[in-house]
């Protein structure tokens, strides 16, 4: 699902990651994810892939970036060289800011893809959109995957979460984005994990 123009020229696709093993196995909700985005590059002549997240598990230092770029380069054959990590993030706001600022600024790309599941694109574009601002044109397409009701409560509840935390925070104004993760977001706060 496109929610934007298919006519614009994307400069890269970011793929969302969603669950792996201890051993950086993805499930196949992450398989799926993977596949479309590497579907998009082949078809579409984009320059790169990016993969987000880092070691969330317990178990395992395995960053679930290196896992997917893994996955992307061994089983569905892209270079290496076309894959870049992105291993700050820790969830989809974190996906959102750190592509920004550490790849899209610096890159210049200014019109981006973005693959998730189909239950989560709503959310995702309403992030995206919010973090990178009026400068950017963000499409975001979803996978089909196997979902209950407990996950689209979860959604609406994260939806709700996102607009509280940043609320009076100026779209896409990387210095009051950056402050709010590291005062309100509990994932970059040191409430739940190490803050930034």
């Amino acid at each position: 699902m496109a929610t934007t123009s298919n006519t614009i020229k994307n400069d890269a696709v970011i793929v969302l990651a969603n669950q792996m093993d201890e051993n950086g196995l993805l499930n196949s909700e992450s398989k799926a994810r993977a596949n479309k985005a590497v579907e998009i590059f082949n078809e579409s002549a984009i320059s790169h892939i990016v993969t987000c997240g880092w070691n969330y598990r317990n178990d395992s230092d395995i960053k679930i970036a290196d896992a997917f770029k893994s996955y992307i380069v061994n089983s569905l054959g892209v270079n290496r060289s076309k894959v870049i990590t992105e291993l700050n993030s820790r969830d989809t706001v974190g996906d959102a800011y750190f592509t920004k600022i550490n790849l899209a600024l610096t890159l210049n790309w200014k019109n981006l893809c973005v693959v998730t599941s189909d239950y989560h694109v709503k959310r995702t574009q309403e992030i995206f959109s919010f973090i990178y601002g009026n400068d950017f044109s963000v499409d975001v397409y979803g996978v089909s995957v196997v979902h209950d009701i407990s996950i689209l409560s979860n959604e609406l509840a994260s939806t709700y979460a996102f607009r509280d935390t940043f609320l009076g925070v100026t779209k896409g104004n990387n210095t009051e984005i950056l402050k709010c993760l590291r005062d309100r977001h509990p994932f970059y706060n040191g409430q739940v994990y190490s803050k930034i």
